[in-house]
């Protein structure tokens, strides 16, 4: 029972993290009478410090949370959160906004560790109840987030700048709560049982001989692991750079997963683009007396979202064959969306546009999670996702530098259309390798079936294909 109470208490947090109604309407507040920028200034100096600061200190953040065994990172989380909000309540000048865009970068890429955080705490046999658990929870604080946020500017209880104190009093109280998170003993990487240090490695150079990951692992390294279990710091490096490297060339020298990470990277590049400025899009298509619904939009948005991403998870769809078509099917989808978004000046089109594309991004992303995760060891999930966001990121950063601050120098809606046009490439390059899947499978005299048999999917083995 101790493992609920510790998926309680982390859920508890991931609930109150997530409560921020301010964020609903946050174009609208800084380019309003409280901070007066432009649509100008919010869009090309303000909003993409986010994406550097996140992009920044991912991979930094993703070390550290091993390193000091996350509960700090989780702490760090909440207190980057609270700075993030407090100095947009209280900060004035453009520098103030920009420092701000920073704290929340790190804010956003320190959730890794409450992502990651119940992984090292409880035994694998509960690591799909623990990972609902708080999943379940984020979105229920980001469906209240957005009720709340939209009940209390249409019926005048507050306005924008007054939301601002419900954020920072909700993260100010998951700070406080993560306090009461147990602390972690071990950790996948730094802190691992050390006698069990070289049995492990011994055991993965025998079963993955086929991985290119083989020769890597030689006497010298298993060496370095020592059963003194007051290690060197330097020691413990190595024996995570150890584990780590193996780790990663393991998951990556598998082809099903290289393609799903790819489209994992791609797709949340374009979504993190298009979420991080649509509320500028939004500004664009109402007058300053109309009412704006966006807190109603993120709460109807969640809400279906949720429903979506639970049935698929049900849906025994043979993923391995089809999987490539649909993606570029809804990618394709998701374009056109995007297209059609940034000729739109009608509200409700761009509200609902948003919704579907939402609802499309996170119910293939929960798909490519699983296709993932089926095809790497337990103990790689935080690396390897993180990893596909890292590149994600990289991307979004390389976007926002050429297209947003770069010479390009796009206006909003050319920006959207340009987004449409990197969702209809990525269409187009998933087709192609999807019509070379089936062929594939045609050619190996396989009847064409799309749905499994079973829930293991064990056509898709996690080994290296080439070998196979």
């Amino acid at each position: 029972m101790k493992w609920i109470i510790i998926s309680c208490i982390l859920c508890v947090f991931g609930c109150f993290k997530e409560f921020r109604p301010s964020e609903s309407f946050v174009t609208d507040y800084l380019t309003g009478p409280w901070k007066n920028f432009t649509d100008v200034q919010v869009n090309q100096e303000i909003f993409p410090i986010s994406t550097y600061s996140y992009f920044a200190t991912l991979i930094i953040v993703f070390l550290i949370t091993d390193f000091v065994r996350y509960k700090p990172v989780i702490i760090l989380c909440g207190l980057s959160g609270v700075t993030t909000f407090l100095l947009i309540t209280l900060g004035k000048d453009l520098l103030s906004m920009q420092i701000v865009e920073f704290f929340y970068g790190l804010f956003l890429s320190t959730e890794i560790a409450y992502y990651t955080y119940i992984y090292a705490k409880v035994d694998k046999k509960h690591y799909q109840e623990v990972t609902s658990h708080t999943k379940a929870a984020s979105l229920i604080g980001r469906c209240m987030s957005g009720i709340i946020a939209q009940l209390t500017v249409s019926l005048n209880l507050l306005n924008y700048h007054q939301l601002n104190y419900l954020t920072t009093s909700a993260i100010a109280v998951a700070t406080l709560w993560a306090f009461f998170l147990p602390s972690v003993g071990k950790s996948i990487y730094f802190h691992r049982n050390n006698e069990n240090s070289v049995s492990e490695i011994s055991n993965e150079t025998v079963s993955h001989q086929n991985l290119t990951v083989a020769p890597y692992i030689s006497e010298q390294h298993i060496e370095h692991v020592s059963f003194n279990t007051k290690v060197s710091i330097l020691h413990k490096i190595r024996q995570a750079y150890i584990f780590l490297w193996r780790d990663f060339l393991e998951a990556y020298s598998n082809k099903h997963v290289v393609k799903w990470s790819l489209w994992w990277a791609f797709s949340t590049c374009g979504y993190l683009q298009v979420v991080s400025y649509i509320q500028l899009l939004w500004q664009t298509a109402v007058s300053h007396d109309d009412k704006i619904y966006n807190g109603a939009v993120d709460s109807l948005y969640t809400i279906i979202g949720t429903i979506t991403v639970f049935c698929i998870g049900k849906m025994p769809f043979n993923w391995s064959l089809i999987g490539d078509i649909v993606v570029s099917i809804m990618s394709f989808m998701e374009g056109i969306l995007l297209l059609a978004a940034s000729y739109s000046y009608s509200i409700w089109l761009l509200y609902g546009y948003y919704i579907v594309f939402g609802i499309i991004y996170h119910t293939m992303h929960t798909v490519a999670s699983f296709e993932v995760a089926k095809c790497i060891s337990e103990n790689s999930y935080g690396l390897i996702f993180g990893v596909n966001t890292f590149f994600a990121l990289l991307l979004q950063t390389v976007l926002t530098a050429i297209v947003v601050n770069g010479s390009l120098g796009l206006s909003l809606r050319s920006q959207y259309f340009t987004y449409g046009g990197y969702f209809i490439v990525i269409a187009m390059l998933y087709t192609i390798i999807g019509i070379f899947n089936i062929a594939q499978y045609f050619k190996k005299g396989k009847e064409f079936n799309m749905w499994t048999k079973n829930k293991d999917l064990t056509n898709v083995q996690p080994q290296n294909e080439e070998t196979s």
